[in-house]
């Protein structure tokens, strides 16, 4: 070799010449860089009083992805730029060889269209790891082979294209999603989220609804954000930018095993809990066709922004904001009661007891009259509980146990001020079946859209023939318009257990009562003028041996129905003749 062949090539493999080349925009994707420098991620903006930690490169021997990358970097000397929204058309010879280099500076979705079938392969921020976006629909202008990503991060994507056949290609780079013109993405979703602390053992679980939109094939996704004054709330335009933005706080750390970022997020499997970095202010939960999830190591006294993403299967993982609230990871306050509202509560607490807050009004109808609140406790399974009524950690009231439709009147309240309204079982058996009760509240004498229940709720029977039964209870009270409703249900064979299907809190009225299970009949009428105020009906139509639940409710020509106490009925299993009959 001549003299200045090699003085040549001693001054280009120089380290000053490589470093001023590398600073060049189209000569930098030319370069092959060192093994060591294709597993690195993008520089990140570090402080400069923070030194950087040093992370352990993987070995490309070790490594044959990479290795298989390196190769196609060389075999693929062709290189052409490709930028989002500018359309490239080239000329390509037949089994041709094509390199695309895409650089992204924000997270979007990210389709890539081609007019004619080509093979193709993508990389993503010059790593051995084989990205396998899903494939666009083929259509007008848009070949088979397109792809698409729902979700691109920033950064640098190769894409390694080989033609099939010679001639035109055009390449798009849309910032879209394919379906992002579907008429229901931009719908109203009326979706609540509701969440239980449990702040002692840092502890949040969190449940949302369904969505109204092909739930069949809907996943979730739920975005879990930290607000302080530290750190504000950070406001996604859609799910793209959440997980840009969940990546960037993670470093992450050469491996050859490792694809794209987006599998920590889509690749997670689902879990029932899922224990969130305190260090980290975001974090992003994917669960699946699972609609809640339990989150650990929270931080008291915080407040979290919630932001539930729908991902749908069906269309190629469209990402659709369903929900957002914020909540307030504290001790939970007792749930607050609400005026002339039939409100159905929860009372399985832990050990089997809750409470509930209520506030006096300011304004009290009977002025003259000492001020007063009315109760009505309706248990839902019929199950024995108590009620305590507290007034600043003191007791100022308290009921007997009791399993059926209850009125309780409490004296002596003050205007403008809070109590409170434990619940309990009467004994540790009844606390597997009592889980909820209806409660409404009533500073005046009567419910406005309930009726009035008599004192004694009980069903009586009367007497019971072979095929028919007559049943007796005692009217309202109730001056206004009022009717009766008698509904019975078949109890089955194997199930004679009435503790087991009463079910004081069903929705009684006619239209939807009959919607329910093992429903039998059911009539209704207006109420009977008797002088001791005894109302009677007779059940026609019943089966010799068979067993019936029955209910009787009162109904207000505007407002809800309210049941009396149930009643079981056994038929005989055996009737001889038509004068046969029980009394009871």
């Amino acid at each position: 070799m001549s003299p200045g062949v090699e003085l040549l090539l001693l001054l280009l493999l120089s380290p000053s010449l490589l470093a001023e080349i590398s600073h060049l925009p189209m000569v930098s994707n030319r370069i092959i860089l060192d093994s060591t420098e294709l597993l690195q991620p993008p520089p990140l903006v570090q402080d400069s009083n923070v030194p950087a930690k040093a992370k352990p490169a993987v070995s490309p021997q070790r490594c044959p992805s990479l290795q298989r990358y390196r190769k196609m970097l060389k075999d693929f000397d062709d290189l052409e730029d490709l930028y989002v929204d500018v359309p490239v058309h080239i000329a390509l010879a037949e089994r041709q060889r094509k390199r695309f280099v895409l650089n992204l500076n924000d997270s979007t979705p990210l389709t890539i269209r081609f007019s004619a079938p080509v093979g193709r392969k993508m990389y993503y921020n010059q790593t051995g790891n084989l990205l396998r976006p899903a494939a666009v629909a083929p259509g007008p202008g848009v070949a088979v082979g397109s792809l698409v990503l729902p979700c691109a991060l920033r950064g640098q994507y190769d894409l390694f294209v080989l033609s099939r056949h010679s001639g035109a290609l055009k390449v798009d780079a849309l910032a879209e999603h394919p379906q992002h013109d579907w008429p229901l993405l931009n719908a109203t979703h009326r979706i609540a989220i509701r969440t239980q602390n449990r702040v002692r053992k840092r502890e949040m679980i969190v449940k949302w609804d369904r969505s109204k939109f092909d739930y069949h094939v809907m996943h979730y996704c739920l975005v879990i954000q930290r607000v302080s004054m530290n750190t504000p709330r950070i406001t996604f335009d859609n799910f793209c930018q959440a997980v840009s933005a969940y990546v960037d706080q993670r470093p992450l750390t050469p491996s050859c095993s490792g694809g794209n970022p987006m599998d920590l997020v889509w690749g997670a499997p689902a879990q029932r809990e899922r224990r969130l970095n305190p260090r980290q202010n975001l974090h992003i939960v994917c669960t699946g066709k699972r609609r809640q999830q339990m989150l650990r190591r929270l931080h008291p006294r915080s407040n979290y922004q919630l932001d539930v993403f729908g991902v749908h299967q069906a269309r190629q993982n469209l990402t659709v904001r369903l929900a957002s609230s914020q909540v307030n990871f504290n001790r939970t306050q007792p749930l607050a009661l609400k005026q002339q509202a039939l409100m159905q509560l929860k009372i399985g607490g832990q050990h089997g007891k809750q409470v509930y807050s209520f506030k006096v009004p300011q304004t009290i109808l009977e002025v003259e009259a000492e001020p007063f609140m009315r109760h009505l406790l309706i248990p839902c399974s019929g199950s024995e509980i108590r009620v305590k009524l507290l007034r600043q950690r003191n007791e100022v009231g308290k009921t007997e146990a009791f399993y059926s439709p209850t009125y309780i009147r409490q004296k002596g309240v003050l205007p403008g001020e809070r109590y409170l309204m434990r619940f309990e079982p009467s004994n540790e058996d009844e606390a597997l079946r009592a889980q909820k009760v209806m409660v409404a509240l009533s500073s005046e004498a009567l419910f406005r859209d309930l009726p009035e229940l008599p004192q004694n709720t009980s069903v009586f029977n009367v007497r019971t023939r072979c095929n028919r039964a007559t049943i007796a209870w005692n009217g309202s009270p109730d001056e206004r318009e009022l009717s009766y409703c008698i509904i019975v249900f078949n109890l089955p064979q194997r199930n004679r257990s009435v503790v087991d299907t009463t079910n004081y809190c069903m929705d009684f009225v006619p239209k939807r009562v009959m919607q329910y299970r093992n429903f039998e009949w059911m009539t209704c009428r207006e109420r009977q003028q008797s002088p001791d105020n005894i109302e009677t009906e007779t059940i026609l139509n019943l089966m010799p041996g068979s067993s019936y639940l029955v209910y009787v409710t009162a109904n207000l020509s505007m407002g809800k129905p309210l049941p009396y106490q149930a009643l079981t009925l056994h038929m005989a299993s055996q009737c001889l003749d038509g004068s046969h009959e029980s009394f009871y």
